[in-house]
């Protein structure tokens, strides 16, 4: 029988009185081995229940055990196999991954099963209950690929990744453009901020640093500012500038030297002037200044809410030395042989369609400890992105030892890797992207948001999940992705006529057209991108859709720079599908829907939410700010649908076990990796036993 209460729920998951303080040995010494058997099987069946109560309404026995697999890695993920381990370490694993677990759709899974009536009341709990334990690192990162725990790390060797963009070349090497994968390429550069990878699964098991592009508060860890403070009359952000930080020598661009403030406040300053910059990005900001050797001041306009995305660690938050900015009368160089900066890494070399070459940064500032040790950042000589366009050729070279990590693939390739290479570590997540049709709301017939409704109705996102995503992807992300808690509304929160669009209706579509003047269709072109193998196996079953309601569709394909340049042009076409991060809450409204941005495709303007926008922006509250966000969710949604929603799929992500102190992070801060790569250290004797040394 299960309790009605989350406090009892608690009580019955872990099977003891918790400790009245609640340490680590308190808590190891109540989970005792005698009590952990039991203690698992509670925790599994809780977990599962719908395996054993097959009730129509319940989820799949494969979406429960699919999310078991998520939770405890493909090594350990069958109930039976943790019950025969009889372990603590193994309880307690498993209840910060079912706590902490990155798909939130599973975790409504479990609450719809345990009848919980506030959804967030027990996972929070349980959260804090966990983190209050202070368990140690080895403990709350245990399972998660079923590797060693926290090792002492081995320096040298270089490593061989083709990373979740692995089909692109870079597009600039010029951070003056705005352009964003500079965050990706740039190992070499920094920022003021970054996540702290210990809060993830190596640590305290919070987060999984799966965001691409979005670290909460409360993640935080210096990077060049050592720390920094919000200062009154007048209004201004204090980084405090860690000391004795260089940028290496570069041949014909610098002499080495010691960062100093004005180089923080110059690079900010100068990047204000680009005039490829986004509207209203920096516009809080009136002026940066130094103040002494090692302070930068940014004094502000306003408050901004979403500072630390726009400033601290997210896109167009790097830094380089002003010799490289002042360059060619200040617009920058697109040279990569002239790039430096205080990352990680030092980029040494870049072949087009082949690789780009980065190796250890002797002077790198970062440390990390482990078991009470400090340890010098790389650990490994060296990082080659292998640019691999074909997503075939990227298993065959995972598989063949070619490269050592492949950090995203598809689910038609996961069961053949499994099969020909069982010794890869393998994990599956969210792909934290949203696919969307932008449609021009600025034209007809999408002008009309009776066309804009029938042509989500027109879609059947149950199908492309089941057909495309092989039951996989989540239909409802938008505009806020499925894993924030505390700002998505589950479909079943949502007004009527917003949980239509996710729902199948191709004659009501037609009665819309008919209503809205086109009771014959029309015809209207779709520009996509020949990079994403998803977006071309969605443009046929689109293609087909339409058809159905009258509505002809004109494909047309580009490479991703060609796609990239035509978005927001004149003559952009009425459809745009395209990929976007969401960012953070503030970032997934901004980008697509308020007026003139810059990756607003849809062309979408309205005065109303341009106007709540800029007024949750500018709040300090942050329970009335929340609510004015999740406030304008519903609203784009139910009143607006300025896109065709379509379902995020998830991917799968493999490296070898040789790969040591790694766990499938993506990035600390906007498609910031380097600190994650700096960690990563091979294990040269295991290398050698799989066979992979000499390849």
């Amino acid at each position: 029988m299960i309790p009605s209460t989350p406090e009892s729920r608690i009580g019955l998951i872990l099977s003891v009185k918790l400790p009245g303080t609640l340490t680590s040995a308190g808590l190891l010494q109540a989970l005792a081995p005698s009590k952990c058997a039991a203690t698992v099987s509670t925790v599994i069946g809780l977990c599962s229940v719908s395996i054993h109560r097959k009730s129509e309404s319940g989820p799949s026995t494969s979406a429960i055990t699919g999310s078991l697999r998520v939770m405890l890695g493909p090594k350990h993920w069958a109930p039976e196999s943790i019950l025969s381990r009889n372990s603590c370490k193994a309880v307690i694993t498993f209840c910060s991954h079912l706590v902490l677990l990155s798909t939130t759709s599973t975790r409504s899974i479990v609450d719809r099963e345990l009848g919980i009536g506030n959804t967030m009341s027990l996972w929070t709990t349980l959260r804090k209950v966990l983190v209050a334990a202070s368990l140690p690192s080895l403990l709350l990162a245990g399972a998660a690929h079923g590797g060693p725990e926290r090792e002492t790390p081995q320096y040298g060797g270089t490593i061989n990744i083709a990373t979740r963009v692995a089909q692109l070349n870079a597009l600039t090497w010029n951070q003056y453009k705005w352009q964003w994968k500079v965050n990706h390429d740039g190992l070499f550069l920094d920022y003021l901020v970054m996540g702290d990878l210990e809060f993830g699964p190596r640590g305290s098991g919070e987060t999984n640093f799966h965001a691409l592009d979005w670290v909460r508060d409360e993640h935080y860890r210096g990077a060049m500012a050592e720390s920094w403070s919000v200062e009154e009359d007048p209004l201004r952000l204090v980084f405090n500038i860690r000391p004795g930080m260089y940028w290496p020598e570069k041949k014909d661009v610098m002499e080495r030297r010691e960062v100093v403030a004005e180089d923080i406040a110059f690079n900010f300053n100068h990047m204000a002037t680009s005039p490829r910059k986004i509207p209203t990005w920096w516009g809080f900001i009136r002026e940066w200044k130094a103040e002494g050797k090692y302070k930068a001041i940014a004094y502000l306009n306003e408050w901004n809410a979403n500072f630390g995305y726009r400033l601290l660690w997210g896109y167009f938050g790097t830094i380089s030395p002003p010799e490289v900015l002042r360059m060619n009368d200040g617009e920058g160089s697109d040279d990569w042989k002239l790039k430096t900066g205080t990352g990680p890494y030092k980029l040494v070399d870049v072949r087009l369609d082949d690789v780009q070459v980065y190796e250890r940064n002797d002077e790198y500032w970062d440390k990390e400890i482990i078991n009470g040790i400090a340890y010098d950042l790389p650990y490994n000589d060296g990082i080659v992105y292998n640019i691999i366009t074909d997503e075939s050729a990227q298993i065959a070279a995972l598989r063949t030892c070619k490269i050592d990590v492949l950090e995203q693939f598809r689910w038609q390739f996961a069961e053949e890797l499994q099969r020909s290479a069982p010794e890869l570590i393998i994990q599956k997540r969210l792909r934290q992207v949203q696919t969307f049709v932008a449609l021009r709301n600025d034209q007809p017939p999408f002008n009309d948001i009776r066309v804009r409704r029938a042509m989500n109705l027109a879609v059947d996102q149950q199908e492309i999940v089941q057909t495309l995503l092989n039951g996989e992807g989540e239909a409802f992300d938008h505009p806020f992705s499925v894993e924030w808690d505390g700002y998505y509304t589950p479909l079943e929160g949502l007004p009527p006529q917003a949980r239509e669009l996710f729902e199948y209706h191709p004659e009501k579509a037609k009665k819309l057209l008919a209503e809205a003047g086109y009771p014959d269709g029309f015809e209207f072109e779709i520009t996509f991108g020949t990079h994403s193998p998803y977006h071309l196996d969605l443009m046929a079953m689109l293609e087909a859709y339409y058809q159905r309601i009258g509505v002809k569709v004109i494909a047309r394909a580009f490479d991703y720079p060609t796609f990239l340049a035509q978005m927001r042009e004149p003559d952009q076409s009425r459809g745009y599908l395209m990929d976007i991060t969401g960012s953070t809450p503030f970032s997934a409204i901004r980008k697509s829907f308020i007026t003139d941005q810059t990756w607003n495709p849809a062309f979408h303007s309205d005065e109303r939410l341009d106007q709540t926008y800029f007024e949750a922006l500018s709040m300090r509250d942050k329970g009335k700010r929340d609510t004015m966000l999740r406030e304008m969710n519903h609203y784009i949604l139910s009143e607006r649908v300025p896109l065709v929603w379509l379902p995020s799929n998830i991917v799968y992500a493999a490296w070898w076990p040789y790969i040591k102190n790694y766990w499938g992070e993506m990035t600390v801060g906007a498609q910031s990796a380097g600190p994650i790569y700096a960690r990563m250290w091979i294990d040269q004797d295991l290398k050698r036993e799989l066979g992979c040394q000499s390849k």
